[in-house]
Parts: structure tokens; C-alpha cells; sequence
């Protein structure tokens, strides 16, 4: 296989699309909150067909961004949104975008870690309780980010392979054990009742609110552009248009199976919270984690929280560790003179800003801030890839540059 070949092969495109699919598949994904706040509430219909759509769309925006990175032989998002917006200075409205979903991931990591340990532990994660369990996390935190690094980074990799699979066994775990005969006899037992789904499809199948679910998705998640700018390196056009077939592919078939499952699940979740039944206060913060406990799969709870634990840790990790490389060559070097100092200073801004949001708790954050975000990046990340972007890639081509 030539070298042409070898930028446009499915191989390659397979190697890019991974990089998508592991930025997404991240402990939010695995815990099933985001996938609960964005599509299961809705019912099993949206939670099947949303989560293909809102990836499709994703889909078309990554390739109009990696593709005119390719032709401008840009190899990172700075220098590309800078070429894709009308004036070069606008390329901060991508910052704002960046930078804001990077401090809700943390904070969503600190609260996603502290709610999975406080039910590991059989405690519900409300109150003082909440408090204690994210101290706990940021105390852990700090300890790797002034030792640990190199070490998270190291098992990064290899954490996110096993939460894969983890997940895919409690999706598949899920579905075999989702029989509406136990689930009311267990709301009986408790002595509460099912939930209904939200806005389900009484207004035909684009009622609004689950139908904008598939806009602010696919535009916070616009967050896993700047990697695949990264790693799509100079593949050919080929080469690219094929990483977003199977990134689409790849993402959006998990999530409809993982929306799919927990819809099924979501009435007796949501009833048990609802109710506020000890020990489901918190019932769909960590929805997968809920449903291991019910079904009484100890070995795979214990495989699953473990890895989920330290998913969260490890996103937390390596993003402040991001934020320090971004930062601390900003932060008064001239007179901080120590460029340790600088780091250990941006770490624990970081830490803090993020441990004050990690108190919204995660659904909260998932649904409010990733929301708010994605209404945002629709507006500055989204639309000006197709108004700018695409008659900029005209252009290029007219002019003879090949992606």
C-alpha cells in the first residue's frame, strides 16, 4: 500500500475515529448521566433514534472543520479557527467555548467521582455527604497532580479500554434484565410509583424539547474537535471523510444502545428518586451504577465503580494537567519567576473553581452547564462552520489545494 493509500485507508480512519469515540466515551458517558439527561428521559423512540442523529450532525461539523484544516495544513484548532472565522481575534469566541466545557468536565468529574464512591459505599449522596465526598476527591486530585501525572497519563489509555467494555457489559446486563414485572413490583414495594417519560412524543416525533436534545448535544460535544484536528494529521480527503463515517458510527450506536437501555429503566429510577426511597436518593445521577445495584450483579458493580472511580479521577487529572501546559506561562511571568510555582498555582485555581461547581451536582451540570454551553457553541463553533466554513473550502479547492 503507497503512502496515498495508507492516509485514505479505513485503517487510518479507524485510528482517527478511536480519538473521537475516547474523548466521548468518558465518565459522564459511562455513567449514563448525560445519556439520561439528554435522551433516555424522553422515552425508549428518542433514546434509539436522537443519539444517531445528534452524532450525524457532529459527524458533518467534524468533517467541514478537519477537512478545512487539510487544506490549510493546519494541524490545530487555534490556528484553524482563526483561519475560519472573519477576523483572526474572533477565534476566542472558541476559547470561551473550550475553556468553559473543560472547567464543567472537571467539575462533573469531582461530582461524578464523589456521587459513584458514596454509593460504592451504600450512602446517599446528599447533603453534608456530598460535601465530604468531593473534599475527598480533590484532596486525591491534588496528591496525583503533584505526583501522579505522568502515571494517569500512562494508564489513560488503557483506563479507557476497560471502561468501554465495563459499560458495554452493563448495557447488555441492563437490557437482558429490564422486565417491567420486577420493576413494578419493586415500586410497589417501596410504595412509590413510575415516572413517565418527559415531552414524550404527544406532539409528534419532533416535539421540541427532546428534538433540541440533538442540537446542544452534538454542539458540546463539538469539545473533541481540537483532538481530531490533532490526530487526523495530513490524511487525504478519503482519509477524513471516512474517520467521520466511523466516528459516527461508533458513537452514535453506543449511545443509542446505552439511551435505549436506560429508557427502559428510567421509569423505576426516576420513581424510586422521585419517592425518596433510602438509598435511591440520587437514583439517576449515576443511573448505570443504580441499575448493577438492582439487577444484584456484586462482581460487575464492584468492576464497574472501580473503573468508573477512577475515570473520573483521570479525566480530572489530565484536563487541570491541560489547563497548567495552557496557563502557566501566562500567569505573571515576570514576576513569578518560578515556572513550578506558576503550575502549582493554576492546578489549585483550577482545583477550586471547579470543586465550588462540583456542589451543583452532576446532573446539574450535565443538563444546565453542558447545556448552556452547547446553546453557545451552536451559535460560535457550530453555524460558522457552515457559513464560513464550507464556502472557504470552495474556494481553496478552486484555487487548486487539494485535502
Amino acid at each position: 500500500m503507497d503512502n496515498k493509500s495508507l492516509k485514505n485507508s479505513w485503517a487510518i480512519g479507524f485510528t482517527v475515529a478511536s480519538v473521537w469515540f475516547g474523548t466521548h466515551v468518558g465518565g459522564g458517558f459511562a455513567s449514563g448521566n448525560q445519556v439520561i439527561g439528554y435522551f433516555a428521559k424522553f422515552g425508549p423512540v428518542a433514546a434509539l433514534v436522537y443519539p444517531l442523529l445528534a452524532m450525524g450532525l457532529l459527524a458533518v461539523i467534524m468533517h467541514i472543520m478537519l477537512k478545512f484544516a487539510r487544506l490549510n495544513g493546519f494541524t490545530n484548532y487555534k490556528d484553524t479557527y482563526s483561519a475560519l472565522y472573519p477576523q483572526p481575534w474572533m477565534e476566542v469566541f472558541f476559547e470561551i467555548f473550550y475553556i468553559v466545557i473543560i472547567l464543567a468536565a472537571v467539575a462533573a468529574a469531582v461530582a461524578g467521582a464523589g456521587n459513584t464512591l458514596a454509593n460504592f459505599l451504600g450512602i446517599d449522596y446528599v447533603g453534608t455527604t456530598k460535601i465530604i465526598m468531593n473534599l475527598i476527591i480533590v484532596a486525591i486530585l491534588i496528591l496525583l497532580c503533584i505526583f501522579g501525572v505522568k502515571v494517569v497519563v500512562a494508564a489513560s489509555t488503557v483506563l479507557s479500554i476497560l471502561i468501554m467494555i465495563s459499560t458495554g457489559l452493563v448495557v447488555v446486563a441492563g437490557l437482558v434484565a429490564a422486565k417491567d414485572g420486577d420493576a413494578v413490583r419493586m415500586l410497589q414495594e417501596y410504595g412509590a410509583e413510575a415516572a413517565t417519560y418527559s415531552n414524550q412524543f404527544s406532539g409528534g416525533f419532533l416535539n421540541w424539547a427532546p428534538f433540541r436534545a440533538i442540537f446542544v448535544y452534538a454542539a458540546f460535544q463539538c469539545v473533541s474537535i481540537p483532538p481530531m484536528i490533532a490526530a487526523s494529521g495530513d490524511m487525504g480527503t478519503t482519509g477524513t471523510k471516512r474517520a467521520c463515517i466511523l466516528g459516527w458510527i461508533m458513537n452514535g450506536f453506543a449511545l443509542s444502545l446505552s439511551g435505549y437501555m436506560l429508557a427502559k429503566w428510567y421509569p423505576m429510577l426516576q420513581g424510586l428518586q422521585t419517592a425518596q426511597i433510602e438509598g435511591f436518593l440520587t437514583a439517576t445521577n449515576i443511573p448505570n451504577q443504580t441499575v448493577l445495584t438492582i439487577i444484584g450483579l456484586k462482581w460487575l458493580l464492584a468492576f464497574f465503580s472501580i473503573l468508573l472511580f477512577c475515570a473520573f479521577v483521570s479525566t480530572c487529572v489530565t484536563l487541570i494537567y491541560t489547563m497548567v501546559q495552557r496557563f502557566q506561562g501566562k500567569l505573571f511571568p515576570s514576576v513569578i519567576k518560578s515556572e513550578k510555582l506558576r503550575s502549582i498555582l493554576v492546578a489549585g485555581i483550577a482545583i477550586a473553581i471547579c470543586f465550588s461547581i462540583s456542589l451543583l451536582g452532576l446532573t446539574t451540570i450535565t443538563t444546565k452547564l453542558y447545556g448552556y454551553d452547547g446553546y453557545y457553541a451552536l451559535i460560535f463553533v457550530v453555524i460558522p462552520a457552515f457559513i464560513w466554513g464550507i464556502p472557504k473550502i470552495k474556494k481553496l479547492q478552486a484555487e487548486g489545494k487539494k485535502a
